[in-house]
């Protein structure tokens, strides 16, 4: 009776299996002739595990060998992908930006940047927003962010940077770049940003933009253990702070205090209609504004430091000021 329990298992899980690649199939042969040249892999992961646990420059390489040097067809993180290849596919990308190309932001990133639309689709082709679409503006807006007046932003960065280093570097003979840098770069955002100028609030964020950062390319899988459900579980835990952080600077505007910051312009900016955005819509474009400077800068900061120590003739260039080099 178990070896026919068995048998039968098998044979569903067997049955199952062939129906998946024998819709899989049915699916891709569709109404995708025109895609070029490539492979999906697997059934729903694709080929990430080749992408993430290889070289991407071998990735690419290898693939721009076996099919075309110019454009090729992927699936990773769960998305259909088209990689164009090359100078010649880079220009012609860069040239037709809101032309034939439009910006998609991948569905982990909608998932986790906005809790506050129901949908969140990308627009269609024949619908793509302008350049400059009423979200840009909201934060090109205000005269404080003009090139000629963030020059009055650097005494205080510089300020708060040599803050945070005296408080990191005291007394250690030894200390991590890349945390260092991170700390010093949320920081920063979170005090021009966001107005914000407490360090226990400041230290409580780090790890959940940690974790946000590595969900943004991730496979939606909203299950514990996993690296998105890690991901919504920071981006909730961030947002419950920011709509903490709303209520304070709301508070401390209608006493009369200035805006100069980002938040305070939010908060205040309102649609062609005289709307005000919503709280939660708030907090997530801040969110989101937040982890686009956030580990880029972070990572460019500590290979910056990590390529510095390793030339002694340029570090001690810097160090005298000379720009000679």
């Amino acid at each position: 009776m178990e070896v026919f329990a068995l048998s039968l298992t098998l044979a569903l899980i067997a049955l199952s299996l062939l129906l998946t690649i024998f819709v899989c199939k049915r699916s891709s042969d569709g109404g995708e002739t025109n895609l070029p040249p490539g492979s999906f892999g697997w059934p729903i992961m694709g080929e990430t595990i080749e992408f993430l646990f290889g070289k991407p420059e071998n990735f690419v390489g290898d693939r721009m060998k076996k099919y075309s040097s110019d454009i090729f067809k992927t699936k990773i993180l769960g998305e259909k992908t088209a990689v164009i290849c090359g100078p010649n596919g880079h220009k012609f990308l860069f040239s037709n930006e809101q032309k034939l190309f439009t910006v998609f932001r991948p569905h982990p990133m909608q998932r986790l940047f906005r809790s506050y639309k129901t949908a969140a689709a990308a627009p269609p082709l024949a619908q793509a927003p302008p350049a400059v679409t009423d979200e840009t503006k909201v934060i090109r807006q205000p005269g404080f962010l003009k090139p000629e007046a963030l020059a009055r932003f650097l005494g205080g960065m510089d300020a708060i940077t040599q803050q945070q280093l005296k408080i990191h570097l005291e007394g250690k003979d030894q200390i991590k770049a890349f945390p260092l840098s991170k700390t010093i770069t949320l920081t920063l955002s979170c005090r021009f940003f966001m107005g914000i100028d407490h360090p226990e609030r400041i230290a409580r964020l780090v790890n959940h933009f940690d974790d946000i950062t590595v969900g943004m390319h991730s496979i939606i899988t909203n299950i514990p253990g996993t690296i998105f459900y890690k991901a919504t579980k920071a981006a909730a835990a961030i947002r419950k702070e920011l709509l903490e952080v709303i209520k304070e600077k709301k508070a401390a505007m209608a006493t009369g205090a200035p805006m100069q910051d980002i938040l305070s312009h939010m908060i205040v900016a309102t649609d062609p209609a005289g709307k005000f955005m919503p709280e939660a819509e708030v907090a997530d474009k801040i969110m989101g504004l937040v982890v686009a400077g956030y580990s880029t800068v972070a990572t460019t900061i500590a290979f910056l430091m990590k390529y510095v120590g390793e030339a002694p003739e340029i570090y001690n260039k810097i160090r005298k000021g000379n720009q000679n080099f």
